[in-house]
């Protein structure tokens, strides 16, 4: 399997899958870490004397050689169900707590076969029954998480391995017939290469149909980043998966960097006026919310509870995970194997985005012209002072090279921001602001990495328990945000999205198996079913409301629908600062301070005196923001 790209072609033709050539443009990144050993499946094969990649020993720790793909020697292993976990099963000394299921009418042991292999440096599983009672149908399962690269991933199910949601699902839809297939390249916690998932979850899906025969369709179904692979799958590879149920969604990760990049600027600021002056209103985490749109608590906000970790992981090059040290010393790489290593998104992506001379990736993040607190301004929730003073003080973060690592005394990154210590006089230097390389915007968008609505082609149904109280970072906006983008885009593809909610996570499992149903109809029938609709529950099964006008209110002028009443949406900084609530502009258009002065950008009841107008006019050189046009950034 060397030639990946000539037996990609070979098997995506026998799965009947259309083949797109760029997905398979994809370098094998160095340094990375094997981790089938860590897995409990050995390490992994020998393949080259080189000194490429992973270093094998034998049993005295003498070096046998290396090994670049990561690979193994497939198998089969197999799991039994207790009626609380699956556990490993001797078929030779059966277990006595082994459930039973029905098969064709007949009971059988509740005993799951799983095949473990690898594929594109990555590890996959397919897991059926072992009786061989296949319904003909896949789920292919992707999980969630925030990963720069530099390794291989623990699969599901070796050693028993299955997190909280998995534990509860499994048995449901193994006990329905599903074969379930997954690999550790379509985690996102593992990396956010979505060409590189793409091309490994085709390889996977294309590797079943040649074992195990072609499902009738493929729904796909994760959280988070898993649902985030989904709607990229559907956009960038058509037929790689029938229909999806995408739990927790945003519509890409790339454009998350956005408000990501902004809360740490605007916390910054919140702290330090805070330090300044105890009675300051923004000594009070609540009014955070006036500026940054996401919900707070008396004691933080969704900014930083749920996306503090994200900032430096997303964009400090030198901040790293102490695991992946660990590893190096553990499997015997040299002392130095990561240290050339930039710790982004954007150098994990190294291939789309290129690098500079330094080699570093150029970054789209920009807030040139934006002006935070602006809705705030216009509601006179803060006053134009203090909108000036924001703007002034609120900066942008520093180029890659300059950058140092994170420390958790400064929980903001401060030391990475462009600050100026006058920003608060009128008369001062106004904290610059960072301007996003155009480039990198134009390929994240040709790459496929922006979902931008044009294209979904397969029904999906966005799925989310309610955690705005919990400033969780899976806001409720996202599945409005990828709403929003397929109605300007090509509004005949927003049909095929709907919206549920539910108020528990706990009961995220029962819609799971709601939702499969209603998406097979709407296969089998090729017309969406009436179970194909927007709608809201409370608590366990209680349907708050159902239908197209139940989200009202939100994304239109009308009066809130029942479910919007329901579960309250909130915003962002960028929306606060005039944006939509597609959350897609990486670089506003720019209009001139004195036509937004005369066109009502802001509110007629806020006057400037000439010293604030020349205030704004030092903070915004360029100009202002003007949301009515499209993104700058995009090609």
């Amino acid at each position: 399997m060397a030639n990946w790209g000539h037996w990609a072609v070979r098997i995506a033709a026998l799965a009947g899958l259309a083949w797109c050539g760029q997905a398979w443009a994809q370098p094998l990144q160095q340094p990375f870490l094997c981790r089938t050993e860590e897995a409990g499946l050995g390490q992994p094969l020998v393949d080259n004397q080189q000194g490429i990649g992973h270093p094998v020993f034998n049993s005295d720790r003498e070096l046998l050689g290396y090994s670049q793909q990561c690979a193994i020697q497939t198998r089969v292993l197999r799991f039994y169900y207790n009626g609380s976990r699956f556990k490993a099963y001797d078929a030779a000394d059966p277990p006595s707590d082994v459930r039973t299921i029905g098969v064709n009418g007949v009971q059988t042991p509740f005993v799951v076969r799983v095949e473990v292999g690898s594929i594109n440096r990555f590890l996959y599983t397919i897991a059926t029954l072992e009786q061989g009672a296949w319904n003909r149908k896949l789920v292919y399962w992707m999980r969630g998480g925030v990963g720069i690269g530099h390794q291989q991933g623990i699969p599901m199910w070796v050693n028993e391995r299955l997190n909280s949601s998995e534990r509860l699902l499994m048995p449901q839809l193994l006990a329905q017939g599903y074969a379930v297939a997954s690999s550790t390249g379509n985690e996102t916690g593992v990396h956010y290469n979505m060409a590189l998932a793409a091309q490994t979850a085709l390889l996977t899906k294309a590797r079943f149909v040649e074992a195990y025969g072609k499902p009738l369709f493929t729904i796909g179904i994760g959280g988070s980043g898993g649902a985030v692979q989904q709607y990229m799958f559907a956009q960038n590879q058509p037929g790689l998966i029938d229909a999806g149920i995408a739990i927790q969604s945003y519509p890409d990760m790339v454009t998350q960097t956005i408000p990501v990049s902004d809360c740490p600027l605007l916390e910054q600021y919140f702290r330090e006026e805070a330090e300044r002056n105890p009675s300051s209103p923004w000594a009070k985490w609540r009014n955070h919310a006036l500026i940054e749109g996401m919900n707070a608590s008396d004691f933080t906000t969704e900014c930083i509870a749920g996306w503090r970790m994200a900032m430096p992981t997303v964009l400090n090059p030198v901040y790293r995970d102490a695991r992946f040290d660990a590893g190096a010393r553990q499997y015997g790489y040299p002392a130095n194997v990561f240290s050339g290593v930039k710790w982004t998104h954007w150098n994990d992506l190294a291939d789309i985005y290129g690098v500079d001379a330094r080699g570093y990736a150029p970054i789209p993040v920009d807030n040139v012209g934006v002006q935070y607190g602006l809705a705030a301004l216009a509601r006179g929730a803060i006053t134009a002072d203090e909108f000036l003073r924001i703007n002034a003080c609120v900066g942008g973060w520093k180029e890659q090279a300059d950058f140092v690592n994170w420390d958790k005394d400064d929980p903001f990154d401060s030391r990475n921001m462009r600050r100026s210590a006058t920003c608060r006089d009128p008369a001062g230097a106004p904290s610059p602001r960072r301007a996003g390389d155009l480039a990198a915007m134009h390929k994240a968008y040709t790459s496929g990495h922006v979902f931008t609505g044009q294209r979904l082609g397969i029904p999906v149904i966005d799925l989310r328990p309610y955690l705005e109280p919990k400033l969780d970072m899976h806001n409720a906006r996202q599945s409005f945000s990828v709403r929003q983008r397929l109605l300007d885009a090509n509004a005949a593809e927003a049909k095929k999205q709907v919206i549920w909610f539910t108020r528990l996570d706990e009961d995220l499992i029962t819609r799971v198996m709601e939702a499969l149903p209603v998406l097979e109809r709407h296969l089998a029938g090729g017309v969406a079913p009436p179970e194909f609709t927007d709608k809201c529950y409370d608590s366990g099964s209680t349907l708050i409301a159902a239908g197209p006008a139940v989200w009202d209110g939100i994304l239109n002028g009308n009066p809130p629908g029942a479910c919007t009443k329901a579960y309250p949406v909130f915003s962002s900084p960028r929306m606060v600062a005039g944006g939509s609530i597609k959350g897609d502009v990486f670089k506003c258009a720019l209009k001139p301070l004195d036509a937004a002065l005369a066109d009502g950008t802001y509110p007629s009841g806020v006057q400037f005196s000439p010293v604030q107008q020349d205030w704004l006019r030092r903070i915004f050189p360029q100009g202002v923001c003007d949301y009515s046009k499209p993104d700058a950034g995009r090609p």
